[in-house]
């Protein structure tokens, strides 16, 4: 056998030698492309943040306009609180659990069920007014807690933004 290896020892080296460099230039193209799969997923992370960020940033300053517009009374505490309590889950930055928000999301389960939109222009009238009935009795009842809450939550984004 090694007789036979010998006698074609010239086409041995003629194949490694093909072989050898077509195995490197298979493994650099095979680094390059894992390269750049690693740069696009880098990539597509950092738009991903970028994008978040920037929807943190809007919900932010969305919870500190409806925030302000509530305490200078340019917005009704029950339009706020459904606004804020609808925002509040998804901003990260304050945690919608808190024990001194709960008077905000218990407001916004008694009025959530109350008509809004299309839906309240098709009542009667008298239906309206019952309905706007109730709103008032509920944003009275809450109302002194919806102002310390839109004020803790102003002053909580506007912290955040100055530190920006």
């Amino acid at each position: 056998m090694w007789e036979q290896i010998i006698n074609y020892q010239a086409y041995f080296y003629g194949a490694f030698a093909l072989l050898i460099p077509l195995l490197s230039y298979a493994v650099y193209l095979q680094l390059k492309t894992f390269r750049g799969l690693k740069n696009q997923q880098e990539e597509e992370f950092n738009k991903s943040q970028n994008r978040e960020e920037e929807r943190q940033k809007n919900l932010q300053e969305s919870i500190r306009i409806i925030s302000m517009a509530t305490i200078q009374e340019q917005c009704e505490t029950s339009e706020a609180c459904l606004r804020i309590a609808n925002l509040l889950p998804h901003y990260k930055s304050i945690n919608h659990r808190e024990a001194s928000l709960r008077p905000l999301f218990n407001m916004f389960e008694e009025i959530k069920v109350l008509k809004t939109l299309q839906e309240r222009k098709e009542l009667k009238l008298a239906q309206r007014h019952a309905e706007d009935q109730v709103r008032y009795a509920i944003e009275d009842k809450y109302h002194e807690d919806i102002l310390k809450i839109c004020e803790f939550l102003y002053e909580k984004t506007k912290e955040m933004e100055d530190k920006v």
